[in-house]
């Protein structure tokens, strides 16, 4: 009788236990964040294709017809974009980065495409673009001139808000170049959001205010999300694993002030997706999708569609994996724990679902093992008292059943990531 009493206590006990956590976990996640740009667009991460890592500004058509910024560039994306499996796991935007204008502005000084590399103009790529149910995306600077040198918005705010939306566009990407002060970046890149608002038409606003307030005070990320459904804090991202490598040192290194300020119609921004290209690994490919599904990052892809290979395509239409990245209570992951090479990131999901990320950061030997207790994942609430865990990279498996006291044990190639999604059992 005395077992079976001291067993109930503890059964109540633990119940307890885990009622107040769950309590406080829907009171903490229900807590309001910052206020968000009031477009009502980018309530999930944007998901598209963006040109510049991979095309970056080539102009030179007559000698490279078919990797030059180009209308016969943007069309051939689109229809791949929409016959090929993209627009329908999600990738909707189809974005010109810079390099797409003409020298000057025209006679009533707006912006104008490039006439001979876009033929057709932007209006009428829109066209196209939206026909194939995706939306266009546009490239233009705050400052006096892009970072390529064409023409900036500079005191001509309302003049190319209204321009976009004449032709059609549904997101710009506005860069912070040529500026010549911190007020007059922040103030380019209220007017421009303000601008753009008063079109009436839904532009989803891209910004790179951080990026360049960084280097000399702290950004107001609280002020930035007013203005900005998604920003740019960190450098350029490369085709290498040394600049997908920095991204995330950055990330985690500033974590405790970007991430609380993400959610629903504002995220951070750690640039573009390079799978599909040269310089990653297969187990580094993995990585980046993983993380950037656990950071809530835009999804923007930046390769050659034309020619991605099985592997990479199979690695960016996961729908696991996006699903995600897509998770509708908009809470941004983090680094939980770093310890002999491998850390642990982990991002609340929807229905009391975490993610959870482990990758090996060694770069040298095999595969290693990497053993952590159930306990410690999801501010303890994961696996309390039970959970499902399921492996979605870099295959998808089921782990089984696992109690609030077990141990789980992965096996994690150099610099790859195994991907894990946790469910309440119970």
């Amino acid at each position: 009788m005395m077992t079976a009493t001291v067993k109930l206590v503890s059964r109540v006990r633990r119940l307890g236990c885990v009622l107040a956590f769950c309590f406080l976990a829907l009171f903490l996640w229900g807590l309001p964040g910052a206020r968000a740009l009031d477009n009502g667009l980018a309530m999930t991460p944007t998901m598209g294709w963006l040109h510049w890592e991979r095309f970056m500004c080539n102009v030179n058509c007559q000698e490279e017809p078919d990797s030059c910024v180009s209308e016969k560039l943007f069309l051939q994306i689109a229809e791949i974009m929409a016959s090929d499996g993209w627009k329908d796991v999600g990738y909707e935007y189809l974005c010109i980065d810079d390099c797409w204008m003409a020298p000057e502005r025209d006679s009533e000084g707006r912006l104008q495409a490039d006439p001979k590399r876009f033929p057709g103009g932007i209006r009428r790529l829109a066209n196209y673009v939206h026909s194939k149910g995706l939306k266009l995306g546009i490239y233009a600077d705050v400052g006096n001139k892009t970072c390529a040198g064409f023409p900036g918005s500079f005191g001509y705010y309302d003049i190319d808000a209204k321009t976009f939306a004449d032709w059609g566009v549904d997101l710009l990407k506005f860069d912070g170049c040529y500026c010549d002060s911190i007020k007059h970046l922040a103030d380019g890149y209220k007017h421009m959001s303000l601008a753009l608002n008063r079109t009436g038409r839904s532009i989803v606003y891209s910004c790179e205010w951080p990026l360049y307030m960084w280097p000399i005070f702290k950004p107001n990320y609280t002020e930035i999300r007013e203005y900005c459904n998604h920003w740019r804090n960190f450098a350029d991202v490369y085709d290498s694993w040394q600049s997908i490598r920095s991204i995330l040192d950055w990330t985690t290194s500033n974590q405790e002030s970007i991430v609380p300020v993400a959610g629903p119609g504002g995220w951070n921004d750690p640039d573009m997706l390079v799978i599909g290209n040269f310089g990653l690994s297969r187990d580094q490919q993995i990585t980046q999708m993983a993380l950037w599904a656990i950071m809530a990052a835009p999804l923007l892809m930046s390769n050659d569609l034309r020619h991605i290979c099985l592997e990479a395509k199979a690695l960016l239409q996961d729908k696991d994996v996006i699903a995600i990245n897509q998770d509708p209570l908009g809470k941004q992951g983090y680094r939980l724990r770093k310890e002999d090479n491998f850390e642990v990131w982990e991002r609340p999901l929807s229905n009391l679902a975490w993610a959870v990320a482990m990758v090996n950061l060694q770069e040298i030997g095999g595969p290693r093992s990497y053993t952590i207790s159930v306990t410690s994942l999801g501010q303890g609430l994961a696996c309390n008292p039970d959970c499902l865990i399921t492996q979605l990279l870099p295959v998808k498996r089921k782990l089984g059943f696992y109690e609030w006291t077990s141990s789980l044990k992965t096996q994690v190639n150099p610099t790859g990531t195994v991907l894990l999604r946790l469910e309440r059992a119970s």
